[in-house]
């Protein structure tokens, strides 16, 4: 007879027993007739949670879940009444967190030592962990049941028929859903994103929604926007309604759906539509598991899409490509890894891929193992004992056929595991790719045949795989100055690229398909390439090839022709300023001098006048004053006109200080603001140069050693110019205090395009035209140069031969003031230049005309001219038209002219002048040389005479 728990006494045996009771796992428990707790052990706790102390003296029946209090109310009266001996049953009791455990109750009915019934005694045993097990593998099974009927229905649908209403059907009933849908998706004819239902299965009792006018041509946009970027990307949309937003809502909340789940179907990448399943009569979600054997189900949804829709463009071929068509879908596979081990379900098409049906995978676990290829069997293995290592990246199997042929096989696959998390499938997908890989093969020859072709290309190419070197031919290599492809390999391309200055510059941020770029070699120097990029396959991957043909030399003389053109240019403009400037400034020196001389003749006070009022020193001082500055501006206007002579190709003896002082005076204003000019010359020859060349060559290397100086320390800096003779050789230097040049660029400064200035400041091109017009005129430019004290340019230059050693311009004679007066034609179209000649020769008889045809009407009237002073540039007739028609209409009249100039710029007076051996007067004038020149004509006599 069953005896009642008692409390221990204090003997040991009671204490004993206490203790056994105590550590037990599972739950003793003991209740009166009423139900009600008269003993729990500790277990209780860790079952529910529920301390001991509170729970003794309640009813059991609180602790039992609602759902199952009939069930456990009849078990226990059928108990009490004695009908059993025992019961045992599985029942859920609530826990103190508000969830439930499930347990295995065990009870018997106790009874006191006169057979008294006194209520029941047991045990509780957690059976949760077990109980979800069961429950997941029941509703894998389900599921799995399920997919494998739906595969089967897909499979044995015809063109045309039914696909969604097949594959809805088994979906159904193993989901637990209310409802089932498909929808698709397309564009509408206004170019909108819009879904239509296709299909639906409903449970009892639910209301359908197919006939549902809103369904149809339902915008996704802006009602289901959260949606599309989900679906596109393959993922689900899950979850309570409830917490949906608004504008899904007003779609969801009239179907009755509490709870939603939708799958993407997908062909060919792109989105075609959803399955949804909804739970109108609980707000139940979907777990992982079924979210992942649903998404199977939408795949292989898919996947009779994928096919529908190749079958169809198919259909539209030549019937020999059918065929190909109908067996081109995947292998689908569920393998069972966790015992019994074997394949639950393989795709009809495996019959058609492998050689081997559904049957024989069916029978034979092992049937892959020993048809995979030998060396892919490891692979196979990790494929199918450990999913998750693959982390559903493909893995490419080769499948031996029964017929000998070997199958490449593409497969993804996805682990299914039970609610303790444990792999015990494996959902697979094996694709066909044998027809890609020996596209592949084909591939990998002709890139072998794209290499030999690029080895023996003439212009650097390199190929890059996301940015990185993974071939460099041995153009590139050699050029680069590297001794092997190896050591290009894994390094950017863009690490030797820089930006050519200058407008039009391609951002560094960018790569055009073709760009002009600065190639920078391994030493520091750099070439002009050309840059074509194209994108291609390389060893099977998308690749892009650049293909850098040198054009230094090309640029470089493009350069030189464009700064060449440029400097003729401002030559010519200089030529013209320096013209315009000299016809006002000659009669302004002229009448300074005029003045002078009138001061000095008028006003130079007598022995008897005493002295002279201090207001007619004062103005002389001004007069003085006003000569020196117009001195000034004629020596600035001489410098332009040797700065635009044109004659670039003419070498003759230069005097190298002229040529300074000349640059001097031009750079003037870069200097004065940063240093001091110290000027070093030595005695030194003449030397074989073109002096407007020179002129450029020590303008540019002055302007750049006043700019290596910052401003505001001018009396800290200075810049100096020194000569000296060295051999037969004359040198120059120009040295400066500035910053200096540092090391690593010493040995680049007279490459092309190289600067060190900032951008906008510097082009890199007047250094490398400074070395190419010394190194053509036979001379040698170098540089010494330490950072922070300063760089010294040397500048070594041909001295000429003594037998071409220049002698001084011998100056027209000047004659004692006693001499004939003779008559003098003046032709100038500046009125005060005429005023002036006319004042400086009154002497003699002097006409001036205004103009070129003034002056031959002049003429024609009375010839009789003993001298004819003519401009040279005139508007309406130039100095050689006169003189041409003086020689046509008046022979030897036209051995009297003695030409004005102010600057003949124009390449045709050029010419003229070096072929007559009329003399040249420039203005402003040499008041000595006009009456000299005057007078020796007025002395030759009347023009018969001469």
């Amino acid at each position: 007879m069953q005896m009642p728990f008692t409390r221990p006494d204090g003997t040991p045996s009671e204490l004993r027993f206490r203790q056994v009771i105590d550590t037990l796992q599972e739950v003793v428990f003991q209740t009166d007739l009423e139900r009600h707790w008269v003993f729990l052990n500790p277990a209780w706790t860790e079952l529910t949670g529920f301390p001991v102390e509170e729970c003794l003296g309640r009813s059991a029946m609180d602790f039992v879940h609602p759902d199952d209090q009939a069930r456990t109310l009849e078990v226990c009266s059928s108990l009490l009444t004695r009908d059993r001996e025992f019961v045992q049953h599985e029942v859920r009791y609530l826990t103190r967190d508000g969830g439930f455990r499930w347990v295995d109750v065990f009870a018997r009915v106790t009874v006191d030592e006169d057979g008294v019934l006194l209520g029941m005694a047991g045990t509780l045993n957690d059976i949760t962990e077990r109980k979800r097990t069961s429950d997941a593998l029941a509703r894998r099974e389900r599921y799995l049941t399920a997919l494998v009927d739906m595969q089967q229905r897909l499979l044995s649908v015809h063109t045309g028929g039914d696909l969604y209403g097949q594959a809805l059907a088994p979906l159904g009933p193993a989901s637990g859903a209310s409802r089932v849908y498909v929808f698709e998706t397309h564009l509408n004819a206004q170019g909108a994103l819009v879904c239509s239902q296709r299909a639906e299965w409903c449970a009892p009792g639910v209301v359908p929604e197919i006939d549902n006018p809103l369904l149809q041509e339902l915008p996704m946009r802006p009602g289901l926007e959260r949606w599309v970027p989900v679906l596109e990307r393959g993922e689900v949309v899950t979850g309570r309604v409830a917490t949906f937003p608004a504008a899904e809502r007003e779609l969801l909340d009239p179907q009755g759906i509490l709870t939603l789940l939708v799958l993407p179907l997908r062909v060919h990448g792109r989105l075609v539509g959803f399955v949804g399943f909804d739970n109108c009569y609980e707000a139940r979600e979907w777990d992982r598991l079924e979210v992942d054997l649903l998404f199977a189900a939408s795949g292989a949804i898919s996947v009779a899409l994928e096919r529908r829709e190749s079958e169809r463009a198919l259909r539209e071929r030549e019937h020999r490509f059918r065929q190909l068509a109908e067996n081109a879908s995947d292998v689908l596979y569920l393998y069972r890894c966790a015992p019994p081990r074997g394949f639950t379900y393989v795709s009809r098409v495996a019959h058609a891929k492998l050689g081997l049906g559904p049957e024989a995978h069916y029978a034979d676990p092992e049937l892959w193992y020993r048809n995979v290829h030998p060396e892919d069997r490891p692979a196979l293995e990790r494929l199918l004992e450990s999913p998750r290592a693959s982390d559903g990246t493909p893995v490419v199997l080769r499948f031996l056929r029964p017929d000998g042929s070997i199958l490449w096989l593409e497969h993804v696959v996805a682990p299914v595991t039970d609610s303790n998390g444990r792999v015990v499938a494996v959902e697979g997908l094996a694709r066909d790719i044998t027809e890609r890989r020996q596209v592949e093969e084909a591939l990998k020859r002709s890139e072998a045949s794209l290499r030999a072709l690029m080895e023996g290309f003439p212009d650097a190419a390199a190929i890059e795989r996301d940015g990185h070197i993974v071939y460099a031919n041995a153009v590139l290599v050699t050029t680069l100055g590297f001794e092997r492809a190896e050591e290009l390999v894994g390094r950017r391309l863009s690490e030797f690229l820089a930006d050519v200055p200058g407008p039009g510059v391609t951002p560094a941020d960018t790569t055009p398909l073709t760009s002009e770029r600065r190639l920078v070699l391994r030493d520091g120097r750099t070439r002009v390439v050309e840059l074509a990029s194209l994108p291609l396959r390389f060893d099977g991957q998308p690749a892009m090839v650049s293909i850098a043909r040198d054009v230094t030399e090309q640029r470089q003389l493009q350069a030189r022709l464009t700064l060449a053109d440029r400097l003729a240019s401002v030559g010519t403009l200089a030529a013209g300023i320096a013209h315009e400037i000299n016809n006002p400034l000659a009669f302004v020196l002229s009448n300074l001098a005029f003045l002078s001389d009138e001061f000095r003749h008028h006003l130079t006070p007598a022995p008897s006048r005493g002295v002279r009022p201090p207001d007619v020193v004062e103005w002389q001082e001004v007069l003085g004053e006003a000569c020196e500055g117009a001195e000034r501006v004629r020596q600035i206007v001489r410098q332009l006109k040797t700065f635009s002579r044109p004659d670039e190709e003419r070498v003759s003896p230069v005097d190298v200080h002229a040529v300074l002082d000349s640059v001097v005076m031009m750079a003037a204003n870069e200097i004065r603001h940063r240093a001091r000019l110290r000027r070093d010359y030595g005695k030194v020859p003449l030397v074989m140069a073109n002096e407007g060349r020179l002129c450029q060559v020590f303008l540019n290397l002055v302007v750049n050693a006043a700019q290596a100086i910052p401003e505001g320390s001018a009396h800290e800096h200075e810049v100096v110019l020194s000569s000296r003779v060295q051999g037969d050789r004359v040198v120059v230097e120009v040295r400066d205090t500035g910053s200096g040049i540092a090391p690593e660029v010493m040995g680049r400064i007279f490459d092309p395009f190289f600067t060190t200035k900032p951008v906008g400041v510097g082009t890199g091109l007047g250094l490398s035209i400074c070395h190419g017009i010394i190194s053509g005129l036979g001379g040698d430019i170098s540089v010494d140069s330490s950072v922070g004290h300063g760089s010294t340019f040397r500048v070594v230059l041909p001295a000429p031969p003594s037998a071409l050693s220049s002698h001084p311009e011998e100056p027209l004679p000047i004659h004692a003031p006693a001499s004939p007066r003779g008559r003098v034609l003046v032709v100038d179209d500046e009125p005060a230049v005429g005023r002036v000649l006319q004042r400086l020769l009154r002497d003699h008889d002097v006409e001036v005309a205004t103009s070129g045809r003034q002056a031959l009407e002049r003429m024609a009237q009375a010839p009789a001219f003993d001298a004819v002073l003519c401009d040279v540039m005139m508007p309406d007739l130039a100095g050689r038209d006169v003189y041409e028609a003086v020689r046509r209409d008046h022979p030897g009249l036209e051995r009297r002219f003695v030409f004005v100039s102010g600057g003949a710029f124009s390449v045709g007076a050029r010419e003229f002048l070096a072929q007559i051996p009329n003399p040249l007067l420039e203005k402003p004038f040499d008041e000595a040389r006009v009456r000299g020149a005057v007078e020796d004509l007025v002395r030759r006599g009347p023009l018969d005479a001469a």
